[in-house]
C-alpha cells in the first residue's frame, strides 16, 4: 500500500532509536550549560523539552541521535533500488512520533527516559537517506557482484549523497567496471573509495587519481610521524580522519589507495612496504 512504510523497516528504525545511549562528558556539559541544570539529565526531561524551541531540542539530542554507516545499511533490504518515496518517509515519520517513544539514556551512575520528540525523529529519518536511490548507471554493476550482505553494503554506499550527481555516478561506474573486469571486487575498497572521495570531491578520473597518487606519495615521505601529513589531515572526514592515525591506520589507507590505483592500471612504482617500517 502506497504512503504506508514497510513493518519491518518500521522495526529497523525504531529499535535503533531506542538504543540505550550514554551522554559523553562533552554532551553533558553542552546541556547543562544550555538548560541551567545541575544534573543534564535533569534537563532532558519530557517537561523540559516539550518547553524548548525545536531546534533547541534538535540542537541538544542531535549528539545521541544521529545515524551511522552501520544504521543505514541496517535499513537496506527494505529499500527498493530506487529508493522509497517521499510520502513514505514522512509517513515512517509519523508512525514513530505517534509511538511515542522514549530511549534509555545514562549518565554517571543514573539513567533516564528521554522522550524521542517529533524534531529528533525527523532529523534522524532524514539523515538516513531512505528516498535516495541507487545510481541507476551503477546499478547493472551492483547487481552482478556477489549475492548476500555483501550487496547490501555496496547499495548502500552507492545511495551515499557523493555520488548522487552525474559526475560522480560515472567515477563509481568507472571503478565498479574496473574491479569487476580485474576481479578485485572488495566491499572495503569500495567503503573506503565513498569516504575518500567524500572528502576530496575529486569529479572525474583524473583527479581521482591525482588524489590517490599525493596519499600514497605523502605517506611514504612520511611515514615515521603519528600524522602523516598536516594538511592531508585536514581534509580528510569520516572514516579516512584519524586523531592518531597509526601504524595499523596507515598501512590500511595506503593499501586500499594503492588497490584502487592498481585497479584503475595507475599503480605507483613504489609499493606498501614502506608504510609500515
Amino acid at each position: 500500500m502506497e504512503g504506508v512504510p514497510p513493518e519491518t523497516l518500521v522495526s529497523v528504525v525504531r529499535g535503533q532509536l531506542l538504543r540505550p545511549r550514554a551522554l559523553s562528558v562533552r554532551v553533558a556539559g553542552a546541556v547543562s550549560g544550555m538548560l541551567g541544570v545541575d544534573d543534564p539529565l535533569d534537563g532532558l526531561s519530557l517537561e523540559v523539552l516539550a518547553g524548548r524551541e525545536p531546534f533547541e531540542v534538535e540542537l541538544l539530542l542531535s549528539p545521541l541521535f544521529t545515524p551511522n554507516v552501520l544504521d543505514r545499511e541496517a535499513c537496506e533490504f527494505a529499500l527498493p533500488a530506487s529508493g522509497l518515496a517521499v510520502g513514505v518517509v514522512e509517513a515512517l515519520v509519523m508512525t514513530l512520533t505517534s509511538a511515542e517513544l522514549f530511549c534509555p539514556v545514562s549518565y554517571g551512575h543514573r539513567g533516564q527516559a528521554v522522550p524521542l520528540l517529533g524534531v529528533v525523529i525527523e532529523r534522524y529519518v532524514r539523515l538516513l537517506h531512505l528516498e535516495a536511490p541507487v545510481p541507476p548507471l551503477v546499478l547493472p554493476r551492483l547487481e552482478g557482484w556477489q549475492e548476500g550482505d555483501a550487496r547490501l553494503v555496496l547499495f548502500s554506499l552507492a545511495r551515499r549523497p557523493v555520488w548522487q550527481s552525474e559526475q560522480r555516478s560515472r567515477l563509481l561506474d568507472r571503478l565498479l567496471q574496473a574491479m569487476l573486469a580485474r576481479g578485485s571486487c572488495q566491499v572495503d575498497k569500495v567503503r573506503f573509495l565513498t569516504d575518500f572521495v567524500a572528502s576530496y570531491r575529486p569529479t572525474g578520473e583524473r583527479e581521482l587519481l591525482q588524489a590517490l597518487t599525493n596519499l600514497v606519495d605523502a605517506y611514504h615521505r612520511d611515514h615515521e610521524h603519528p600524522i602523516y601529513n598536516q594538511q592531508l589531515e585536514h581534509y580528510q572526514g569520516g572514516n579516512i580522519r584519524s586523531s592518531s592515525c597509526g601504524a595499523d591506520v596507515r598501512a590500511y589507507r595506503l593499501a586500499m589507495a594503492h588497490a584502487l590505483l592498481v585497479d584503475l592500471d595507475h599503480a605507483p612504482a613504489r609499493t606498501s612496504g614502506a608504510a609500515s617500517r
